[in-house]
């Protein structure tokens, strides 16, 4: 495509040299100028497309946009269909970004274009107006971007251009017939027209004698028909003096497009079937015969023979289909109720919002732009705004499960378990939450925390502690009873392992000296000051006769004790002697104990403290070699705190 028209032809002068560049500047001007000539004639051949050339245009205008003229800054922009409402009148108004007259076909500049009014042409450009892949088909003017096409139709109807695809199978540049639409969109409307079912909303018949009325009795808002007006189902709407009201949920279709818009644009019609003469319209109003609202359709007369079914109905004959063709003479008739009215296509509650009231107990909060707030009986419309009021109820809800987490693009929350409060059953841990007033477990928790029923031991403790809430201070508290302290064998001087009924000891052999070395390392901190240490062994005597008394010989015990440095140069001498023997280990006189039965003895306490390391060595002599052989299971120290 060529550039603009060149008016001014710059020949060669006298004196300029003989190149390339100047001698054929001449005829470049003129090969530019019939190709623009061209263009412009293969443009209105056989009238294919109208075109505005050379047309002033906004800047972030692309080819492909659909676009309208902006009388105020004088050139064309992206295209929008909007409306506003008119304050001084109410009414929905066009603004004039609506009033697409075409679309951009190219730019020559950033601010010149030619701009399609109208016609079929080849735009290779349209995907910067359609954002999704380009099919054959309609488009109309977006109403959420400027300057974009949609192939679904807005509720603001805007027609722009219709895509033809590519004109062959060696193209793949879309044709596009522009034709913006120039009608008032606020002027489209939809015509309906609906037969209503002619019956009552029951399985039961009531007949009615002439002069009687009618009724429904037993109503079932599952069947298709009439109801009575005071019915549940309407929620209170029906207008005074109704008697009956459409049941409009079984009647899908009309339910999707009803009321009517404006709602007096609504007409019907009734065919009583009777003298073949056709259908006569109904007064309408709440002193006519039936009444069409927002909320549905109302019949205000229960008279005989104007009711909307016949007077002689009856719900148990079965109308039974055949194939036979029906007699040409007499016209079969029936009766017919018919509504007919018209939508329109903007202004609707299908394509915006028309009111807005709170739900039953909803702390959303409309107000207009008084602060009038909406109830459930007076909606809002106009300006409206929206706030949340959330207030906290008196008291506090007992359990463990709050809102965690907000799911489903916002739309949900989510809750689950946190900690309710914390409480003790040890005497070693106490806890002290920032929570002044205490609250104690219900029965429902103690059962989900698997207590058993009263008088359980544990349920009656722990019912009896406070739930310590808040911010928590838990404290540790060592009371140490004892502590085992497992030893290290680090000797052992003509003593033997043995297994004896598959357990393994340490055996001190009979008619021999031997002993058994083993180091118990005190720990180092936690437990406490003023610590004592004991020796507990378990022993048995093997040999002779089971379940018969004998007599061991008595074992000695004597310990070292090998203080714990603090530090580097806190340097502790090592002890070399070990206590007295008689450390009140055993008695003097031996014991007395039966053969293959373990028993247990302790040494008598002594002072430790902490980080020592105790050297213990059990010993056995020979002062009768007679007596059985003494097997060891078991060697620990035992430490306890008087502090």
């Amino acid at each position: 495509m060529s550039g603009n028209w060149l008016h001014n032809i710059k020949h060669v002068t006298p004196g300029e040299p003989v190149q390339a560049g100047v001698v054929n500047r001449p005829d470049r001007t003129l090969e530019e100028r019939t190709e623009y000539l061209k263009d412009r004639l293969d443009a209105s051949a056989v009238g294919q497309a109208i075109f505005d050339h050379n047309a002033t245009i906004a800047t972030d205008v692309l080819p492909g946009h659909p676009v309208f003229w902006n009388y105020t800054t004088h050139r064309y922009e992206k295209a929008l269909a909007a409306i506003e409402v008119d304050q001084t009148t109410s009414m929905f108004v066009v603004l004039p970004s609506s009033d697409c007259v075409g679309m951009c076909l190219r730019k020559r500049s950033a601010t010149l274009g030619d701009i399609v009014l109208h016609g079929i042409v080849d735009m290779p450009d349209l995907a910067n107006a359609i954002a999704t892949p380009i099919a054959p088909g309609r488009y109309y003017l977006s109403a959420v971007e400027p300057g974009k096409l949609t192939k679904q139709r807005p509720a603001i109807t805007v027609s722009v251009c219709h895509v033809q695809g590519p004109k062959d199978t060696c193209s793949d540049v879309p044709r596009v017939v522009v034709m913006p639409a120039t009608r008032d969109f606020l002027e489209e409307h939809i015509h309906y027209r609906f037969d209503l079912y002619a019956r009552p909303a029951s399985d039961i018949t009531t007949l009615v004698a002439p002069g009687g009325t009618h009724i429904v009795e037993d109503a079932n808002v599952a069947l298709q028909g009439w109801l009575p007006a005071g019915h549940t189902s309407f929620n209170g709407k029906a207008p005074a003096g109704a008697v009956f009201g459409y049941n409009m949920t079984t009647h899908t279709a009309l339910a999707n497009v009803w009321p009517p818009l404006p709602v007096q644009s609504v007409a019907m019609l009734w065919d009583k079937g009777i003298a073949r003469v056709g259908a006569t319209e109904i007064p309408l109003g709440s002193n006519g015969l039936a009444v069409c609202d927002l909320n549905g359709i109302w019949w205000m007369s229960n008279c005989y023979g104007d009711a909307p079914w016949p007077a002689t109905y009856d719900s148990t004959v079965v109308v039974e289909s055949t194939n036979a063709v029906p007699p040409e003479c007499p016209r079969e008739e029936a009766m017919r109720v018919v509504v007919v009215y018209l939508r329109m296509l903007i202004g609707n509650d299908r394509s915006m919002v028309t009111s807005l009231k709170p739900g039953v107990d909803s702390p959303v909060v409309i107000t207009n732009c008084d602060g009038i707030p909406a109830t459930i009986d007076h909606p809002m419309t106009g300006d409206l705004d929206l706030n949340l009021n959330l207030q906290l109820e008196a008291g506090e809800s007992v359990g463990g499960q709050a809102i965690k987490a907000i799911v489903h693009n916002g739309r949900r929350l989510k809750k689950g378990w946190i900690a309710e409060g914390a409480f003790t059953l040890s005497e070693h841990l106490t806890i002290k939450g920032s929570r002044d007033e205490p609250r104690y477990l219900t029965s429902a928790e103690l059962d989900a925390l698997g207590y058993l029923p009263a008088p359980n031991a544990a349920r009656t403790l722990a019912a009896s502690k406070p739930l310590q809430q808040g911010v928590l201070q838990i404290d540790y508290t060592d009371t140490l009873v004892e502590r085992e302290i497992s030893p290290q064998i680090i000797r052992l001087s003509d003593t033997v392992e043995r297994l004896y009924m598959d357990i393994p000891y340490i055996g001190l052999p009979t008619g021999q000296e031997s002993l058994l070395r083993v180091r118990l390392n005190v720990p180092s901190a936690n437990l406490g000051s003023g610590l004592k240490m004991k020796v507990r062994v378990q022993l048995f005597s093997r040999g002779g006769t089971p379940t018969v008394e004998a007599t061991v010989s008595p074992l000695y015990m004597t310990y070292r004790i090998l203080p714990m440095p603090t530090t580097l140069t806190g340097r502790k001498q090592l002890i070399t002697t070990e206590t007295d023997p008689d450390v009140g280990f055993w008695p003097s006189a031996g014991l007395e104990l039966l053969i293959d039965t373990a028993a247990q003895i302790e040494s008598d306490e002594f002072d430790v403290d902490l980080g020592d390391t105790v050297l213990v060595t059990i010993g056995r002599g020979v002062e009768n070699s007679a007596m059985p052989e003494v097997g060891i299971l078991r060697i620990t120290g035992v430490v306890s705190a008087s502090e």
